[in-house]
């Protein structure tokens, strides 16, 4: 055990710095926590301003000797390390929760670069959600594309509409699901890096919750145009309360939500411009490969026959043939190289289950769509590269198509039936 004071700060890289400043045995004052150095990656204090501070999560790296400017504080230099949450209380915080909740998120934008957008209202369940844009909205907006980092764009407030009173972590676990949506519509790893709870009666913050925020670079791949006088926003325009709503309710989902989250998150992926433009759309053609596998999945129709029937009856047949079968040149290696390739006989082809997806979910996919973009994934899957300009346009039409296509069958998968972003020859994708 160490005696001493200790203070949280975050950093705008996201990094939640804790700096602990020991202090001689004996006084009043002292506040004792388990070492940071040993095998224990959590320790509980109070800092200057009476808040009980508890922290968790194998901290990165290995702690750092230096300065932490600590008000009060015996002596410096102060011990520096990085938790991955820290959980702070003081008088007033309550076990039995609070009936709304604030939250700092990063990365997410709504506007025309023009005017500071109106705030957002939703109503999902027994959640009333409110999003409005930060102080300084504007100007983190227009250069959160060349700097990194986890300055907020939009305050988040969640209340219940009942009046129940709910754990900071009931309001944490709504807004990680409520990311998820943030992350479809707009393409960008967007995050909340601070939550906060007050008391009713005074408003009085008594219980907050820093966290790791890391987040992307910003992503181009929804570009915001100038919009119809009067609309300030993009995100109402994909109807954002209705997938919000659809996210959220079960009865509504084609996927259970654990699955859409993890799908989304790679969505994200594919939509980081920093990347290598081969990788990319390799990313792109890879996440809607799985797409259209998980639905073929609940449909059970992702095989065309049961992969042990197949291994028992159907391969060893096709083995005999191929070795009994003359064959010019290195006939050993096409042998292999044959019986390899037909391993996989047993599953449906990529077209049925496009069929099969396209169909189910009632997505805008005529056939030129679908034709394109199976000679788009099968280049990208098979080759590792676009298709030639001269025989499908440039890269970015081709990777942009990719986008397009795994952003609505993830909104269709939601349960979204609104309106789907659109997509015209020859220009950016529309939101």
């Amino acid at each position: 055990m160490y005696k001493g004071y200790f203070q949280a700060n975050q950093s705008i890289a996201g990094g939640i710095a804790i700096g602990f400043v020991p202090i001689a045995h004996g006084s009043s004052k002292a506040t004792a926590f388990s070492s940071p150095f040993n095998s224990e990656s959590s320790f509980h204090g109070r800092d200057f301003d009476g808040w009980d501070i508890t922290t968790d999560g194998q901290p990165w790296g290995f702690p750092i000797f230096g300065r932490l400017d600590a008000p009060k504080s015996a002596v410096h230099p102060a011990n520096v390390f990085r938790p991955h949450w820290i959980n702070c209380k003081r008088k007033g915080a309550s076990d039995y929760g609070y009936d709304q909740a604030l939250f700092l998120v990063s990365n997410l934008l709504w506007h025309d670069r023009e005017a500071i957008p109106e705030p957002i209202g939703l109503k999902i369940g027994n959640w009333a959600v409110t999003i409005s844009p930060c102080d300084e909205y504007l100007e983190v907006a227009n250069s959160i594309k060349a700097v990194r980092g986890v300055a907020p764009t939009a305050e988040v407030l969640i209340k219940t509409s009942d009046g129940s009173k709910l754990a900071l972590e009931r309001y944490s676990d709504f807004m990680n699901n409520l990311v998820s949506v943030f992350r479809l519509v707009t393409g960008n790893k967007i995050d909340w890096l601070y939550a906060e709870a007050s008391e009713s009666t005074t408003g009085r913050a008594v219980e907050r919750f820093h966290k790791d925020a890391i987040t992307g670079p910003f992503s181009n791949t929804f570009r915001f145009r100038k919009l119809p006088s009067g609309m300030t926003s993009t995100i109402p325009k994909l109807n954002f309360e209705a997938l919000a709503g659809s996210f959220f309710e079960n009865d509504h989902q084609v996927l259970d939500r654990k699955t859409l989250r993890e799908l989304i998150n790679y969505f994200v992926n594919t939509c980081d411009e920093t990347s290598y433009l081969e990788a990319r759309g390799l990313l792109a053609a890879t996440l809607f490969d799985l797409i259209v596998l998980k639905y073929a999945e609940i449909k059970k129709a992702h095989n065309i026959m049961n992969e042990r029937d197949f291994e028992r009856q159907v391969f060893p047949v096709l083995k005999e043939v191929i070795r009994n079968v003359e064959l010019p040149g290195p006939s050993n290696e096409l042998r292999v190289r044959a019986r390899e390739q037909l391993r996989g006989a047993f599953r449906q082809s990529f077209r049925k289950r496009l069929d099969l997806l396209t169909q189910g979910l009632n997505l805008p996919f005529d056939d030129k769509k679908s034709d394109r973009v199976i000679k788009i994934r099968n280049e990208l899957v098979h080759q590792g590269t676009y298709l030639p300009e001269k025989t499908d346009g440039p890269w970015y039409d081709q990777y942009e198509i990719m986008i397009w296509m795994n952003l609505v069958a993830l909104c269709r998968l939601t349960g979204y039936e609104g309106n789907l972003p659109t997509l015209t020859e020859g220009h950016r994708l529309k939101v």
